[in-house]
């Protein structure tokens, strides 16, 4: 059995052509397969046998390509530990500050509902319904596939929730929402075709939950319908899309919405678009 160095360094030599960051990863992984955080990790001398070999056995899948949230099952995303793998999303940290928004323009009201079109692996839907505990939370999603991670996450997660949580199993297109909800999040398949991923992208996560159609913008616009269709007058949308689509994004949104706003992520990119329907 091996110390942390010695087996972050066979890790690295193993990972130094697959990864863009090989000591991250091979950090993240003895991390996880030891229950231990990063710093505590690197003070430990020996492992045992059980550790050594999921954290070696983690090693070879990385070294496939496979996304690390896939390899350990678990996503982190706000204040959540979501479990994930193959056939749903991956949540990524810039989402984050969207729901941020939308908590701060629901807590005042006495019961808002929400609902998160395309929920995956419900990262909005439950970061939303924990944060926000007097919140009725909808979370839509046609995937089986992503459909059984919801589930999943929502039985976890949501036993200690205020309001059940609940799913619809439906196409965003066929949505209805009747004119019930004060507020509506949305991270929709917004990648154009032609646009080049990471491998670890394309070869593993889902790709109807990135790709938007040839410009990226067409899936968006069926979520945009579905809002006008969810949406109280007054009501809030929140709509993730691709840093070049800000302007058609925003065309499409000023034709029912006012205050129309985007938002740019803490990269300086254009994120996601606001507003609040007529």
């Amino acid at each position: 059995m091996s110390g942390a160095r010695k087996l972050l360094q066979w890790a690295e030599l193993e990972l130094v052509n697959v990864s863009s960051d090989a000591p991250l990863d091979s950090l993240i992984l003895l991390s996880e397969a030891t229950g231990l955080s990063r710093t505590h990790v690197l003070l430990r001398d020996h492992f045992e046998q059980d550790e050594e070999e999921m954290f070696r056995m983690w090693i070879n899948k990385r070294k496939t390509g496979e996304p690390i949230q896939y390899i350990t099952g678990r996503a982190y995303f706000r204040e959540l530990t979501l479990d994930v793998g193959p056939g749903v999303l991956i949540p990524r940290p810039e989402s984050e500050q969207i729901v941020g928004k939308v908590i701060s323009i629901i807590s005042p009201l006495a019961e808002p509902h929400v609902a998160d079109l395309g929920a995956g692996s419900g990262a909005l839907a439950l970061s939303i319904a924990t944060e926000v505990p007097h919140a009725r939370v909808t979370a839509v999603e046609k995937e089986s596939a992503a459909l059984f991670w919801l589930e999943r996450n929502v039985r976890k997660i949501g036993a200690a929730l205020e309001h059940d949580l609940k799913i619809v199993h439906a196409d965003v297109a066929d949505f209805d929402g009747a004119d019930q909800f004060d507020a509506v999040i949305a991270n929709p398949p917004y990648i154009p075709e032609d646009e080049v991923l990471p491998d670890e992208v394309t070869h593993f996560e889902p790709h109807v939950a990135l790709f938007g159609g040839l410009n990226g913008v067409q899936v968006t616009k069926l979520f945009i319908d579905a809002a006008l269709r969810a949406l109280k007058p007054g009501g809030y949308l929140a709509l993730e899309h691709h840093e070049s689509q800000s302007e058609a994004i925003g065309t499409a949104l000023s034709h029912s919405f006012d205050e129309v706003k985007l938002h740019y992520d803490f990269n300086g990119r254009a994120r996601w678009s606001s507003g609040v329907l007529r």
